[in-house]
Order: C-alpha cells, then structure tokens, then sequence
C-alpha cells in the first residue's frame, strides 16, 4: 500500500464542529490541488460516529474510535495506531489525544513522521500543566517523540520554543480561502439575510460562550442605540454554554434590544454575513488565532476585537485595519468612530483585505503543512 498518506487526529469532529476541524476540511481542498497523490484521512477519538454519513470532501476516510461507552480509551487509541501504523507516512495530532505516548512509539517504529499541532492552550507548557507534577520529566522526555511542533499564534510559538530547539518548531497561522468581491454583493447578501438596506450591521462569528463573550457585545449594544438607532448586532453562531446563551437572550429581552441584536445560529459558511456587514466585532477572552477575524477581513470589513497578545495583534493594524481594545469604553469609542465614516471603514477594510490575501491564503498555508508531511508541493507527482 502507498504511504503516500496523511492521517488527521482529533477528539472532536463532524458533527462536533470545531474551528480545527473546519480548518482542516478547507485545508484539504487545497491539498488536493497542490498534491492530488497525497491521500488524507481523519481518525477521530471523542466524536460517535454519525449515522448515514460520507467522509467530506477531499478526506478519504473519517475513523471514529469512539463507541457507546463513551470516547476511546488510551489503549484502544494506542491499539488502532498500531495496527495502521504501516499506513502512514505522518501522523498530525491535531489535538493530544495519545497522553502515554504508546501509539506514538509504535508509529516511530515504522518510521512515521509525527506532527503536534498547539491551536488554543495546548502548547507544551500548556499540556505539561494536564499532568501530575511527578510525571513531567518523563513528559517532557516523550515529547521527543515528536519531529515537528506547529503553532498556530506567536504566544504559542513562543511556549512550545521555551521546552523544543527552534529546529523542531514551526510557527503556521490558519489560512483562509480569499473570496472574490462584488459592487453588488453586500446588496444582495442584505436582501437574502433580510437585512434593511439603512441598518449599520455589525457581525461576530462565534459559539455562544463565556470565552467568545457575547454578553459584552450585547451590552455595548445597550449604550449605543441612543447614538445609533439603526444599529444591528448578529450573532452567528451555535449555543455552546446553554445557560449563558439563555442569559445573553434574557438580556435582550430584558433591554428592549430584538431590534438589535439578532442570533442567527450555526453558520458553516457564514460568508453571507461577512457580505452583508459593515464592521466586523469580536469579544473573545481567549484564541489560538481567531479565524473568523481575518474571514471578516478578507471580505474587507474593518474590525474591533478585544486585544489579545501575541495572538490577534500579529493581523489587526491598530488604526489601520481595525481597532483592538482592553477597556468597555474603548470598544465603544472605536465602534462609535466606524459607524459615523463610511470613508474609513472602506479603506480600513481594504487595508484588511490586501493584508490576509499577502498572509494568509489558504493554498500557501496547505503547502507549507504538506512540506512538513514529506510531500512538497513543487515534487507534485
């Protein structure tokens, strides 16, 4: 059998959607046509298996481990990777499923190239944290079983480099398919989403969470109607936290705010909404990287997003392309300034735009992972 072939591992996959998982389905487009040789599987640890389904595009083939007892256990995990462990040319952990590093071994063994990726707060200083103090010396140890650490954002560039030697770390951002523009696209999305034409439409894209804090957004949304009576807030995006995202509704309901804020539910491609706004907001406490800010950039939108070292000031230009806050009245002052100019959110969004189309193409980002898995584009069969 070729061992022209990549597997994927994650806990959590189709149809418990993460920004990963999501990552890597676009990302596998973009392999097939950099190199439609290299053959992409999914082996998934937590997730059941959905009934009545087909892998998605582009993926060969989605593995779920898990059964009716609940996710797989460390040895059924290790067990599975070393009965195909002669499959795989890499192996790239998405997530650290294989805490005891027995699969990891075995697929050493057979001379399989291994990747870990950190994408949230799972760098090695992160994950070293998840055991018991007595054991990581030992951890720190097996994590030489790794060939390459890849991060996602600076910050977790920066932990992985203070346990790895810098040739074992690669730091790669998520990447973006870039999306054409239309005069009439903004139009046109407002009339499909029904939209007022005169609305100033604000979007943020995320699963309604603490983390995400959609709350603030709603209650920054409070104190600028009396400015801006024609103000919209949708937010797209699934209820993660059922309470919390009970209490951000009560909270609209409670302020009189169902003309302004709008739930729009899970989007798997919210590109509609991109379209349709005008600013693009974002209230995260925390983010590997925060893919659905430079989504909103390539649609040339200008953004506001909470300030998050290392992490979103690498792609938003204070003043250029967006504004990134700290304080409540901040986000306000910035908010208030973009929604009296149209002039500077036209050239803050084209600033944007031009910025994640130079950085942040999906078909660049592909070809750098496949370079990593021992399969270069340029040597395309």
């Amino acid at each position: 059998m070729s061992r022209a072939r990549v597997l994927h591992v994650f806990k959590y996959f189709r149809p418990q959607f993460t920004g990963e998982g999501i990552f890597t389905e676009r990302l596998a487009h973009a392999f097939a046509g950099l190199r439609p040789d290299v053959v992409h599987e999914v082996m998934v640890t937590t997730t059941r298996a959905p009934a009545g389904t087909t892998p998605p595009d582009h993926l060969s083939a989605v593995h779920y481990l898990s059964g009716a007892d609940g996710a797989a256990s460390q040895k059924e995990i290790a067990a599975w990777l070393s009965r195909h462990a002669g499959r795989y040319a890499a192996v790239h952990y998405h997530t650290h499923v294989d805490r005891t590093f027995a699969g990891s071994l075995l697929l050493k063994l057979k001379g399989c190239r291994l990747i870990l990726s950190a994408t949230l707060d799972d760098s090695i200083e992160g994950l070293l944290l998840t055991y018991r103090k007595k054991l990581r010396p030992l951890i720190r140890q097996l994590f030489r079983l790794i060939d390459r650490f890849v991060a996602i954002s600076p910050k977790l560039y920066a932990e992985n480099n203070r346990y790895i030697p810098e040739r074992k770390s690669s730091l790669i951002p998520i990447g973006i398919a870039i999306p054409d523009l239309h005069a009439s696209a903004a139009r046109d999305s407002r009339e499909k989403l029904a939209i007022e034409p005169h609305a100033k439409m604000l979007v943020s894209v995320g699963g309604i969470c603490a983390r995400k804090d959609q709350m603030f957004l709603v209650q920054q949304i409070h104190a600028l109607v009396k400015q801006h009576p024609d103000l919209l807030l949708v937010l797209v995006g699934p209820d993660v936290e059922r309470d919390y995202a009970a209490a951000v509704r009560a909270y609209v309901a409670e302020h009189g705010l169902e003309k302004h804020v709008r739930f729009a539910g899970y989007s798997e491609a919210p590109w509609d909404f991109y379209r349709a706004a005008d600013v693009m907001v974002f209230a995260s406490h925390e983010e590997g990287f925060g893919t659905v800010v430079i989504e909103a950039m390539a649609y040339g939108l200008p953004v506001v997003a909470r300030h998050l070292p290392g992490v979103n000031d690498t792609f938003v230009e204070q003043g250029r392309s967006g504004f990134l806050f700290t304080r409540d009245e901040e986000f306000r002052t910035h908010l208030d300034h973009l929604l009296g100019a149209d002039t500077a959110r036209r050239e803050m969004g084209a600033h944007g735009r031009a910025f994640v189309v130079a950085h942040y193409n999906i078909v660049d980002i592909a070809a750098r992972y496949l370079a990593l898995y021992g399969f270069p584009a340029e040597a395309r069969t």
